[in-house]
């Protein structure tokens, strides 16, 4: 199973810091929120991961790539565990890029077409939104797979519940009638009070390759752009689509405000940093 991750977006709640850098590489207590995604693919037994990208993208690809003149820094100055971190990014994974076609369509569906040519054929594949990070025990890519090989499903689609009154800002699940976890379809943003369920998915998906018969089955939508969920709706329509809640800690990092709360959290959870950081929170005078 090869893995895609999807960042191929303009970054445009982040502007004007996303001018020039993409927001995939924007740090997350110290690491870069794309590298807490090929870890976390690598550590579920993927390692063969495409990166979709519209443009701009070579300081991720540098990431990735061997530094020579910089490890030769490091081995001079005998700084050998940074030496060794800087040599494991790259080796961690077979990561290519793959930039996407401006003839397709805008669209969180469009980097899934993409990516197809470089997808082996007849195989499931794992997709991936590049905004988000999960923090669990097992990781979200590892839990996604159990479920796929125990059901052998068209699609696996990630999913979280949230409070009620937020469900008006996500893609609610309806849930099939007597089912607990195939689902029926997405509904877009419902109306206050409207939600068929408090389960929303959260940008983590295994398809076989019938995504791509859906898609091309499927037209724009709203803002003029090709629409993941529209998809997804459609092969629940003709097959199994199972919902697996995940569990771990959900945290948005799309805009600035949900990056900077993502930052906390993992800062907390990292033992040279959560005693200082802890420290300085409690002093603040809020």
């Amino acid at each position: 199973m090869k893995g895609v991750i999807t960042i191929a977006g303009y970054g445009t709640r982040f502007l004007p810091a996303s001018k020039a850098v993409p927001k995939e590489m924007f740090p997350i207590a110290g690491v870069p929120l794309i590298q807490y995604h090929v870890e976390d693919l690598v550590a579920a037994g993927i390692s063969d991961i495409i990166i979709v990208v519209r443009g701009g993208s070579e300081v991720v690809q540098n990431h990735f790539a061997p530094a020579p003149a910089l490890e030769a820094h490091l081995e001079e100055k005998g700084k050998l565990d940074m030496l060794e971190e800087v040599r494991r990014l790259s080796e961690i994974a077979n990561v290519v890029f793959v930039r996407q076609p401006e003839s397709l369509p805008y669209g969180n569906g469009s980097p899934a077409l993409a990516a197809k040519p470089w997808l082996t054929p007849g195989e499931p594949f794992y997709y991936m939104f590049g905004d988000d990070i999960i923090i669990a025990d097992t990781p979200t890519p590892r839990q996604m797979r159990d479920t796929f090989e125990c059901f052998q499903p068209a699609a696996v689609l990630a999913a979280q519940a949230v409070p009620d009154e937020e469900t008006h800002l996500y893609g609610c699940i309806e849930l099939k009638p007597g089912s607990d976890q195939e689902m029926a379809r997405i509904v877009e943003k419902p109306d206050p009070g409207t939600a068929p369920s408090n389960l929303v998915q959260i940008g983590h998906f295994i398809f076989t390759p019938a995504l791509f018969d859906a898609l091309q089955e499927t037209s724009v939508g709203r803002g003029g752009e090709l629409w993941l969920a529209d998809a997804v709706d459609r092969l629940a329509s003709q097959s199994t689509v199972v919902v697996e809640e995940i569990d771990g800690l959900w945290m948005a990092a799309g805009d600035p405000l949900r990056q900077l709360k993502a930052n906390v959290e993992m800062a907390l959870r990292r033992d040279d940093m959560r005693d200082e950081l802890a420290e300085y929170l409690r002093s603040l005078d809020l």
